[in-house]
């Protein structure tokens, strides 16, 4: 298990050549694998904006982020053309044949569970939204947008409490289940 501020990180698997980019918040990788580009991109990194009195923009820190859940899922495209001339990789300016590229706008949230997800695909969720991403029995995926509560606007519908044990810093995710009910998971 690794741990970041604001993420989690438990089994799963990158495949050699993979690209792996997140600015997200608030995240959690359980049993994830990933062949190819996984892109996770945040408006709102580190909170969100508000304007004072005086008309400006003042960041309140840790409140209406973007956070991603990815849970037990298959990541498969062709991901980054490395044999690209254009490719210029310290800019961070390359081309890629297919990705999966997920975009948070202001508190937005993405959860994928139990799912394949292979090829070229974006998903892009606007602020105050939940998106969930499920496996049909087809095979194929269903894709399910629901507004976040009022209730559950400013903290979202799961987020990570941290304790200290010594030295150890201890995450413990509190999953509201999306109607405001208090489901607890120990992940540490």
């Amino acid at each position: 298990i690794s741990s970041f501020p604001h993420m989690q990180f438990i089994g799963g698997s990158i495949s050699k050549g993979s690209e792996l980019q997140i600015e997200v918040a608030e995240f959690l990788w359980q049993d994830v694998e990933l062949d190819g580009s996984l892109i996770i991109l945040a408006d709102n990194i580190m909170g969100s904006t508000k304007r004072n009195t005086d008309g400006e923009q003042v960041l309140h820190y840790g409140a209406r982020y973007g956070r991603c859940k990815l849970q037990n899922v298959k990541i498969v495209n062709e991901g980054i053309s490395w044999d690209s001339p254009s490719n210029v990789y310290w800019q961070h300016h390359v081309e890629r044949s297919e990705s999966l590229k997920i975009i948070l706008h202001g508190n937005a949230e993405f959860e994928a569970k139990d799912v394949v997800l292979k090829g070229n695909h974006m998903f892009e969720v606007p602020d105050g939204h939940r998106m969930c991403i499920i496996q049909d029995e087809a095979g194929c995926f269903t894709v399910k947008l629901d507004p976040i509560s009022k209730e559950m606007m400013d903290s979202g519908t799961w987020y990570w409490e941290y304790t200290l044990d010594g030295a150890h810093v201890k995450l413990n995710m509190v999953d509201l289940c999306g109607d405001g009910t208090n489901c607890r998971f120990l992940i540490h």
